[in-house]
């Protein structure tokens, strides 16, 4: 787009000047006078059209500049956002392989509604109680 910028604008300056010399041709036919004043006009009316042109170049420029920022800022968004997924992702699977673990060992059991249960079984008791052989023992 920026090699067509300066194309579009000698373009636009050739058509001026072959316009105006051509427009001069003419008007030499007719009368002089009358021929200068008018391609004084039209030369004045295509250096307006053509800083025109410019200056809407210039804005569609500082546009696309302005969208490159904020692609670029999405980017960077999508970029985080994704590592929080993977993140997400890795703790999700340590959970589910803890309730395994747990569902395996026969500390809980999960129904098919997802309602977790407890089991007390003499397993899980013996952690709640001291061990024998420790301090205490021969006290009582």
């Amino acid at each position: 787009m920026k090699k067509t910028i300066p194309a579009f604008t000698a373009a636009l300056l050739i058509t001026a000047l072959l316009g105006g010399s051509m427009l001069l041709m003419g008007q030499n036919a007719v009368g002089v006078s009358t021929a200068k004043a008018e391609a004084a006009q039209t030369t004045q009316t295509s250096a307006d059209t053509v800083a025109q042109y410019e200056q809407v170049i210039a804005q569609y420029q500082a546009r696309e500049a302005q969208y490159q920022d904020l692609v670029s800022q999405a980017s960077t968004q999508i970029t985080t956002a994704n590592q929080q997924i993977e993140l997400a992702n890795q703790q999700l699977q340590q959970y589910q392989s803890l309730l395994q673990q747990l569902q395996s060992s026969g500390l809980i059991t999960i129904a098919s509604d997802g309602t977790v249960t407890i089991n007390q079984t003499s397993s899980s008791s013996a952690f709640m109680q001291p061990p024998q052989g420790h301090h205490g023992e021969g006290n009582h």
